[in-house]
């Protein structure tokens, strides 16, 4: 029996919906949510993969952040001055030696630039689900560089998905360093809800977080919570004091680390 259209365009709008609301879900997931069988997910992904709406993977499918997401070449663009002093200042609490983690972020990219300026290092270890982080330092004196897998997610360059939070389980980092798309008094944000996960589940593993964020990201909440300002992190940003204050973000000094 044919299942009239508009019934069919309903189940697929509650399918996009289920999958923008998660961020990623899987077909047998989708399956029961929706009470239809993998092989009608499948096709109805297919669809709304097509027209745009979602990325498929393995299994399920990601959000359309990874196409409504600003490209990396756009992003690179906006604040290049500020993510550049943020990233100098931010070398500078690099260790010598022992193991760190880098983000997808375009200003720790820059950081990973500013890395090669450095004479050399003593032995660091590098992890990274970034692409242009890994050509950066791929073959850097003094740096041992390990990617963790994942999809890869275009606009972002980077590696993302259900395996990426359970590899971070193998590492213990001395520091990290990662981006954000908003911070408030309530802490740090991003868009999406399986980054703003995997960066909580880099929190765990990090001796300290430094998030490097410039000024335009100052007053800015998006949808998903990543950490508050009571954790052990740190802020890396050209934001000064006084507007961080009158946006009701207060940092003990240990934890504020000027670009200015």
């Amino acid at each position: 029996m044919r299942v009239p259209l508009h019934i069919v365009e309903r189940r697929r709008e509650r399918l996009r919906d289920l999958i923008r609301t998660d961020g990623f879900l899987a077909v047998a997931e989708i399956s029961r949510q929706l009470g239809v069988s993998p092989v009608t997910v499948r096709r109805d992904l297919a669809e709304a993969a097509a027209r745009g709406h979602l990325t498929r993977t393995r299994g399920g499918a990601f959000a359309d952040y990874n196409t409504t997401f600003a490209s990396l070449g756009q992003r690179a663009q906006w604040a290049r001055t500020a993510k550049d002093r943020i990233a100098r200042t931010a070398r500078a609490q690099l260790p010598r030696s022992g193991v760190v983690f880098l983000d997808a972020g375009t200003t720790v990219q820059s950081l990973a630039r500013h890395m090669l300026r450095r004479r050399s290092f003593a032995g660091l270890t590098v992890v990274t689900n970034s692409l242009p982080v890994a050509s950066i330092l791929g073959g850097a004196r003094g740096i041992e560089l390990h990617m963790l897998g994942g999809i890869f997610l275009h606009r972002q360059a980077m590696l993302l998905g259900p395996q990426s939070v359970p590899a971070l389980a193998d590492w213990k980092f001395d520091a990290a360093f990662l981006g954000g798309e908003g911070m408030d008094a309530g802490g740090v944000t991003n868009s999406h809800a399986k980054v703003a996960a995997f960066q909580q589940a880099v929190l765990l593993c990090s001796r300290r977080t430094f998030f490097c964020m410039d000024a335009s990201k100052l007053g800015r909440a998006t949808p998903h919570r990543v950490t508050d300002w009571t954790k052990n992190v740190a802020l890396i940003t050209d934001a000064s004091r006084s507007a961080l204050a009158a946006a009701g973000v207060v940092l003990p000094a240990g934890q504020l680390v000027s670009a200015r």
